[in-house]
């Protein structure tokens, strides 16, 4: 049985030393964060840029008053931009509440196609037909849930006027004590912010947009005929379109934003379904693009590109081979149950999980560690999210699974959240 195990500890050694091969651009991108300090501001802009900020708010009057008040206190000023807001229903609160506020209300045409990229694509579209006089130089996508920090836009038009045809700030959280499902949402974002976006950043590398809050120069989305990323994930799709085609994007560290998190399982399992499903529509989509662009233009283009191609491979790689020997030991253990090839078997298996849980304890308490002064969480609650790290992301093995195998539709997710700092204000 000596052979058996060999062989199941060799085959697993590949593996892992395959998925590290692969994350090595994440990693180093999460050591920047760790250690790199903090982003060196952008040079002042020289004049105030035109923004359409656009929120598609379907049923969002319970949480987008708190929105509308946090762009009325933008030190940026009113005069540089204009709000346009779209609904489904005439009946909808959020009509009287964007209408209260000054903003265009747009109502949405076409039924038959649901995700927020076919929105999006009716919004600019009527901008491009009824309101060019604007002369808008970017579009701005904001979430209906979403809080600004006062300077937002301010950094962010910093972004523009330094040239960056896309830019996106820090995604914080509102709800950080609702639980750890919540905390654990939270802390994925803040991993893509501090611990991947400041690295890619740093580098000139293509960042990852995360569904909100970015800009988008207005020549780009004309270039590409509108607005064309419909996609479970057009976040991520816009961003890989960034990498095919060179598009100069940033990361502003000290523009912050706060977005709710889900607090039950469903929703969760619901949200990261729709995530893994739009990640391999994308991947099928433009993997002959991202191949292409490695082989040509610059060496940052050919790094994002890479970055981008290779995606979710690392976990992948990961989560097959772990799985492989898991289950291989297992069967050892069954087959030649009491025996000392049983034992060794289990302790083989005791040992791969206690390292697996050992490093996301310590990567969660890291990030935690880093990040304490953006992360307004409990001390309970960050134990909490700690020791329910292992769960929330073994999660994702049969959301993958069943997201492969099963059709995934955009599933709204209730806001309710009104307060930055973890606390429910419900209206």
């Amino acid at each position: 049985m000596k052979t058996a195990f060999i062989v199941l500890d060799i085959m697993f050694a590949i593996g892992m030393l395959l998925a590290l091969l692969t994350a090595l651009p994440k990693i180093v991108n999460y050591l920047k964060g760790c250690f790199g300090g903090r982003q060196k501001p952008l040079p002042k802009a020289q004049k105030k840029h035109r923004f359409a900020i656009i929120i598609p708010a379907r049923n969002e009057s319970a949480v987008i008053g708190k929105l509308l008040d946090s762009l009325d206190a933008q030190t940026f000023g009113p005069d540089h931009g204009d709000v346009f807001i779209a609904v489904e229903r005439a009946d909808d609160p959020t009509c009287r509440i964007a209408g209260d506020f000054g903003a265009e209300v747009y109502f949405k045409k076409n039924f038959d196609k649901t995700g927020k990229g076919y929105v999006l694509e009716e919004v600019v579209d009527h901008i491009f037909k009824n309101r060019a006089d604007r002369n808008y130089e970017a579009f701005m996508i904001i979430d209906a849930d979403n809080i600004l920090e006062p300077d937002y836009i301010e950094k962010l038009n910093d972004a523009l006027d330094a040239g960056f045809d896309i830019a996106v700030g820090y995604r914080n959280s509102k709800n950080w004590n609702d639980g750890w499902i919540a905390a654990d949402t939270g802390l994925t974002f803040t991993r893509f912010s501090r611990f991947s976006n400041f690295g890619k950043a740093s580098k000139g590398h293509t960042v990852l947009l995360t569904g909100t809050c970015y800009y988008v120069k207005t020549d780009i989305v004309r270039a590409h005929g509108g607005w064309k990323w419909h996609s479970l994930t057009e976040d991520v799709e816009l961003t890989t379109v960034a990498a095919i085609n060179g598009y100069k994007t940033t990361y502003v560290e000290s523009a912050v934003f706060y977005d709710e998190q889900p607090t039950n399982l469903k929703a969760s399992v619901a949200q990261r379904k729709r995530w893994v499903k739009g990640f391999f529509n994308n991947s099928n989509k433009y993997g002959e693009s991202l191949y292409a662009g490695i082989k040509k233009g610059s060496k940052s283009d050919r790094a994002s590109c890479l970055e981008a191609a290779l995606g979710a491979a690392p976990m992948m790689l990961f989560a097959i081979f772990f799985a492989f020997y898991t289950i291989g030991n297992a069967y050892l253990a069954i087959k030649y149950f009491n025996t000392p090839v049983a034992f060794g078997a289990l302790y083989r298996i005791l040992a791969a999980w206690g390292a697996y849980f050992m490093g996301l304890y310590a990567d969660t308490a890291t990030i935690l560690f880093v990040e304490r002064k953006n992360i307004n969480m409990s001390f309970p609650r960050k134990v909490e999210a700690v020791l329910m790290r292992p769960l929330y992301s073994m999660l994702y093995l049969p959301i993958a699974l069943s997201a492969l195998t099963h059709r995934v539709e955009w599933v709204p997710i209730e806001h309710k959240v009104n307060t930055v700092g973890g606390k429910e204000d419900k209206k």
